[in-house]
């Protein structure tokens, strides 16, 4: 059986991957609001999602940054 050390370990894993695809699906949407005209969007709306998708993007490879190096640390752990 497993110790709750592993079991937390493995479900910060988890949790950070699925952090990583809800950014990646927000970063995605707010980079469709910029290249997608409609009426009424100016330069500062533009500016606004075209910076919101990069940060999204930016913590996205955070998140899956930081589960690569959890991963890491658990096979050293097994091992």
């Amino acid at each position: 059986m497993e110790s709750k050390g592993l079991q937390d370990l493995k479900q910060k894993i988890q949790d950070y991957q699925h952090y990583g695809i809800v950014l990646l699906g927000l970063s995605s949407f707010m980079y469709l609001g910029t290249v997608i005209p409609f009426a009424g969007k100016d330069v500062t709306d533009e500016i606004v999602c075209g910076t919101t998708s990069l940060t999204g993007l930016g913590f996205t490879a955070l998140m899956y940054f930081q589960a690569k190096r959890l991963k890491k640390q658990l096979q050293d752990i097994e091992s």
